[in-house]
């Protein structure tokens, strides 16, 4: 497809792709005449992953573009690509980047991955987990292992479902290429973050009704 057709179906302006294209983002079309080129799935799915980069995550460019220089280099595997659109999806440091807070991890974190039968390994989020804890305990709210192990059962069971969504192939399309696997990861991290604090915060005011009614007092 041309440009033209590319941005009407992509929902992005001609403009916008240049752009994108100037600042490395996007890679470059076959071209068909010196002025014209071709486009294809990939730069649709590149536009796919800049938007919800850009939109949901609101990411800078310029960590945009170490996310799309990772994703077009050969040498590097998917895995680091996803650490680096997780760290932008939670606004942690990516691995083996300084933080400004303390050294030492939280113990919790080493216990959970223990008690998980996860890989210790570093990773980001890792490090967001380790960030939470420290806030949790500044906050004097409870940061130990068993009040962690409420949320991270059922959490396993989520992320289980994550995954299959982020593999699952487009009816037309043999291989989900890294693109589309790493803008669902981010768009899932972000969205589906939202989804569980509307129902956590919908669960405190449905149950606190319920606890007002049992009492006998008001329902509002």
């Amino acid at each position: 497809m041309l440009l033209k057709q590319l941005a009407s179906v992509s929902g992005c302006s001609a403009a916008s792709i240049k752009y994108y294209r100037r600042e490395g983002l996007l890679p470059p079309g076959e071209y068909v005449t010196a002025t014209r080129q071709d486009y294809g799935r990939v730069h649709l799915e590149r536009l796919q992953l800049i938007h919800v980069m850009r939109e949901v995550a609101d990411a800078p460019i310029s960590a945009i573009r170490r996310l799309t220089e990772l994703l077009d280099d050969p040498q590097v595997p998917q895995i680091r690509a996803l650490q680096e659109a997780q760290a932008i999806a939670l606004g942690t440091p990516t691995t083996g980047e300084a933080t400004d807070s303390d050294d030492v991890e939280h113990p919790t974190v080493g216990r959970l991955l223990s008690q998980m039968g996860w890989p210790d390994i570093d990773s980001v989020p890792r490090r967001a987990l380790d960030e939470a804890l420290k806030t949790l305990a500044a906050w004097e709210m409870p940061d130990e292992i068993d009040a962690v192990m409420r949320y991270a059962v059922p959490m396993t069971e989520v992320a289980r479902g994550d995954i299959e969504f982020i593999q699952q192939r487009p009816a037309d399309a043999g291989r989900v290429s890294s693109d589309v696997v790493v803008m669902r990861a981010a768009a899932g991290t972000i969205a589906f973050d939202r989804l569980m604090r509307a129902l956590r915060a919908l669960g405190h005011v449905s149950l606190s009704v319920r606890s007002s009614e049992a009492e006998g007092g008001p329902a509002d």
